[in-house]
């Protein structure tokens, strides 16, 4: 497996390189797990002691308690597994599902695939323009009763950080459960102190692709489809991955603050260029996670700018964060009332340097000019 990456390489939320520990522990994983985890057996137990080593690893760095972490295959599919569980145990006391405008396509989805829900959408404060939610709607919504919300910590396209402590006492308040959606924040922003379940894809910290967590309160009462597996929702347990996604998150722990300061202050020049250049940025200036950064374009497809920035060796994105497929525009700009069709976005790398940002500086301008002619 290729662990190198281009030095222009702005696209992080995509996935970085496994570094050589957590390849190391992935393929040494490969050789002793290959048994299920639930058989009684030596090598059944051998694969069991593993799995539960990696929820215990990343159960000490949240600072919960291992019962209360599981795995899953992907984002998607830990946020279907929480957000059914839930709705399962308490749509007998409403059908309805609070959903927030700029929620990812995955939540999205897997409110709006469950039969007899009824899914409302949640306003945004349009006097903060940032794309963070009302919480005047959220507690008028909850007082028609829920039988869940589902609020993100942050953006993961724009950034922005929603007012999630808030959102969290008024659903407390009303007695209705909240699925966050924690990706982009772990090893790159602060967490909530408290949250009923949230969920984040291991490639966020540095693991493979094909593994995500979902952490609950003990208090926490839902019904996954399937039951977990020794800690494994859906399916035959990767325990490799979980392995990967353990050692990945333990290598990030030490440094992860400063990186993200380190990120923050590359974000807000970034941002500053742009200004002068004319361009719009996205999201909250402030309240913001530190990696992220959206910017609109006019005159040209997003698509082609990512093309021509490629060519010159920067590697960014376009279109929604939820899909590769730059020919569709982004929900989230259109709930925010920006322009949706032409985008970048930006995700720094945790080890991101000033080069990188220096020739993102240097030829974007004439870039621009190439796909703008």
């Amino acid at each position: 497996m290729d662990t190198e990456r281009a030095p222009g390489y702005l696209d992080a939320i995509a996935g970085v390189p496994l570094s050589p520990a957590t390849l190391s522990a992935w393929q040494s994983a490969a050789t002793q797990a290959w048994s299920d985890p639930a058989r009684m057996h030596h090598a059944g137990r051998a694969s069991g002691l593993l799995l539960d080593s990696a929820r215990a690893s990343i159960a000490n760095f949240l600072g919960v308690a291992p019962a209360n972490v599981f795995f899953a295959g992907s984002g998607p599919d830990a946020l279907r597994a929480t957000i059914s569980g839930i709705f399962t145990v308490r749509s007998g006391i409403s059908p309805r599902i609070l959903v927030g405008s700029v929620e990812s396509m995955a939540v999205l989805g897997a409110a709006n695939s469950l039969p007899g829900a009824t899914v409302i959408s949640l306003k945004l404060d349009r006097a903060a323009s940032t794309g963070a939610l009302d919480l005047g709607d959220l507690q008028s919504q909850l007082s028609l009763g829920a039988a869940l919300a589902c609020i993100q910590v942050a953006n993961a396209e724009v950034g922005t950080r929603q007012p999630f402590t808030e959102a969290l006492a008024a659903c407390r308040t009303a007695g209705v459960p909240l699925v966050a959606d924690a990706t982009a924040v772990i090893t790159h922003d602060h967490l909530p102190a408290d949250f009923d379940v949230l969920v984040a894809p291991a490639k966020d910290w540095g693991g493979p692709p094909g593994v995500a967590i979902v952490v609950t309160n003990p208090n926490l009462r839902w019904r996954p489809e399937e039951a977990p597996d020794r800690g494994w929702i859906g399916g035959f347990p990767d325990i490799p991955a979980a392995v990967a996604a353990a050692v990945a998150l333990e290598e990030a722990a030490p440094l992860w603050q400063l990186r993200a300061e380190a990120n923050r202050s590359m974000i807000d020049r970034v941002r500053s260029e742009l200004f002068s250049m004319n361009l719009l940025c996205a999201g909250d200036a402030t309240g913001r996670l530190p990696h992220i950064l959206t910017f609109i374009i006019e005159g040209a497809a997003g698509g082609a700018l990512v093309t021509e920035l490629d060519k010159r060796g920067i590697q960014v994105a376009s279109g929604s964060a939820c899909t590769a497929d730059t020919r569709m525009p982004s929900h989230v700009l259109e709930a925010m009332g920006m322009p949706n069709d032409s985008s970048i976005r930006m995700s720094l790398p945790p080890d991101c340097s000033d080069a990188t940002i220096n020739l993102f500086l240097a030829e974007l301008p004439e870039a621009l000019a190439v796909v703008t002619e």
